[in-house]
């Protein structure tokens, strides 16, 4: 049994943690020269354009998340976050430039 005051603490604040609202994220449209999966996954370098086939279309893209990438897709590690990280940086609105890797010294 929840004590009244926690149970007001939740009616004020509302759940705190929502983890099927947090994985619902937007699909914005493509915009510039960026049409399509292939062309934004070609525009972020580091080989990435390989994995094109294995995402069906545009919302695919931006709806998928690290775990279905790796089991389902096959894509690995570094590939997986790179292609997150640019995600999000497209839904923020930067548009997709390579980023070299460092060189190792």
């Amino acid at each position: 049994m929840l004590s009244s005051k926690l149970y007001s603490s939740i009616a004020r604040t509302g759940v705190r943690y929502s983890h099927h609202a947090a994985t619902t994220k937007s699909v914005p449209s493509p915009r510039g020269n960026i049409q399509d999966v292939e062309s934004f996954l070609k525009s972020i370098g580091r080989n990435c354009e390989d994995f094109a086939s294995k995402f069906e279309n545009w919302e695919q893209l931006f709806t998928t998340n690290s775990r279905v990438m790796k089991n389902d897709m096959g894509i690995d590690t570094k590939a997986r976050k790179y292609i997150l990280s640019w995600t999000e940086r497209y839904r923020k609105g930067v548009q997709p430039y390579a980023i070299s890797l460092p060189k190792k010294k």
